[in-house]
């Protein structure tokens, strides 16, 4: 059975994930000049970023449980 902590743990992995791939293609979209998908990948990112920070901050006072 899975507990919080590691459902969290799992949580907090793929937000990271997200988060290096998004930065990584919207640097790609910066330098190729693709305005509209650079656009869209910073906003997707910055949404990813505001997840994982909420989740650490829970993760930290283990408000989860």
């Amino acid at each position: 059975m899975l507990d919080k902590e590691r459902i969290y743990g799992y949580a907090k992995a793929y937000l990271e994930s997200v988060t290096d791939l998004l930065k990584d293609k919207a640097e790609e979209a910066e330098s190729d000049f693709y305005i509209g998908d650079k656009n869209l990948l910073r906003s997707a990112l910055n949404q990813y970023e505001d997840d994982l920070s909420e989740l650490e901050v829970l993760m930290e006072g283990k408000k989860y449980e």
